[in-house]
């Protein structure tokens, strides 16, 4: 992953708390609150016959027993709490009607010799009301990753992955906005803020088009995929993972059902 001015908790910590305390905003010694890194240049892309493609349809479903929600504690965090009128509550297992949201849903094999484009469009997570914004996404290798700062409370994002490179930096003003690229894929990429440490949001990143976020339907439609022998994979935050063979006709159309 291109990184810029990755730094140690404790120099985002001290820059934070400077930053809050003089209240002005501080970008880790850039000027401004945008940093922006060069993408990396597109690959030279496997042709995809689209007369003879198909589509793979998911539907994860729940059949354990829910966990209940637990209330967010922002008291120690007063601009925080003054952002909802309401209380707010951590509950990362959403079901509704037994089908299972926020469940990644990718091509894990089967596409290893193949490389694809990657959208030049920024994928966004917003920082608002003290929540990160979707709490799950995706995105290709290469594809712009925005951070936005919607809230008048500073933040800072500290990205924990395994594989790709780490990052912490911090976004001290509303509208502030930071973006990274990726070079290599990894799932499951936890994201979150020091100073507020219910914020959580989880980050994927995959080398090639072919996925989804299950919204509250519990499904996700992979199309003009090529046709051959695969392996669906699903991952959920607390969840774990998932994984099927898929046999993929040309032209066809193949309906998967994974259960939690």
């Amino acid at each position: 992953m291109y990184r810029n001015n990755v730094s140690t908790p404790a120099r985002s910590l001290r820059a934070l708390s400077l930053a809050s305390a003089l209240g002005i905003a501080a970008c880790l010694g850039q000027s401004g609150c945008s940093d922006s890194s060069e993408p990396p240049p597109q690959p030279i892309v496997t042709p995809v016959d689209r007369a003879t493609a198909a589509t793979i349809t998911a539907r994860v479903t729940y059949g354990g027993t829910i966990p209940e929600p637990i209330e967010i504690n922002m008291k120690a965090a007063g601009a925080c709490a003054e952002l909802h009128a309401e209380p707010v509550y951590e509950q990362p297992v959403q079901v509704a009607d037994g089908k299972l949201a926020n469940v990644l849903v990718y091509i894990k094999g089967g596409l290893e010799n193949q490389a694809f484009r990657y959208p030049e469009s920024a994928v966004v997570i917003d920082q608002r009301g003290c929540l990160y914004h979707p709490r799950v996404t995706a995105l290709m290798v290469g594809q712009p990753l925005k951070f936005l700062n919607s809230d008048p409370e500073a933040h800072n994002v500290r990205g924990r992955p395994d594989e790709v490179e780490d990052w912490n930096f911090m976004m001290s003003r509303k509208g502030a906005e930071r973006t990274l690229h990726f070079d290599k894929p990894e799932i499951g990429i936890r994201v979150g803020c020091d100073v507020h440490p219910w914020m959580s949001a989880w980050v994927s990143v995959l080398p090639h088009p072919y996925f989804g976020i299950t919204g509250p339907d519990g499904q996700v439609v992979i199309g003009e995929v090529p046709p051959g022998e695969y392996v669906v994979g699903t991952w959920h935050e607390t969840l774990g993972t998932r994984e099927q063979a898929v046999t993929l006709p040309a032209s066809g159309a193949v309906t998967i059902e994974i259960a939690y």
